[in-house]
């Protein structure tokens, strides 16, 4: 049983993984509603769609990220409870699935900051 805790645990994080970079990236595309900081009003709103040149929607996609990453963990937590889960081949498909979703979400990034 001790044996299996690591393989487990490799399952939640990779998950968590995804559901996090899913989650950051789907909030900026969808335009979900983020906090939003305004440096020179100096308070914090939750807006929705595309954000003005100045308030900072950073934290808000934080925010996101974090709760994609936890829905994430617990749905990994679920499959984990699987056999065929904790295998080696389940571990190395989650670890390229965690590779991709963070590989896209940088991407999608990349582009919005196209020309650079």
């Amino acid at each position: 049983m001790a044996s299996d805790r690591w393989p487990r645990r490799v399952i939640i994080a990779m998950a968590a993984v995804i559901g996090g970079c899913l989650a950051y990236a789907l909030a900026d595309w969808g335009g979900w509603p983020r906090l939003t900081y305004d440096p020179y009003a100096a308070r914090w709103s939750w807006r929705s769609g595309a954000t003005p040149t100045v308030p900072i929607n950073y934290y808000g996609g934080l925010i996101w990220a974090g709760a994609g990453a936890a829905l994430g963990a617990v749905i990994g937590a679920v499959v984990a409870r699987w056999p065929g889960a904790r295998t080696a081949r389940a571990r190395a498909l989650a670890l390229a699935w965690a590779l991709t979703a963070f590989g896209l979400a940088g991407t999608y990034y990349l582009w919005n900051l196209w020309p650079f």
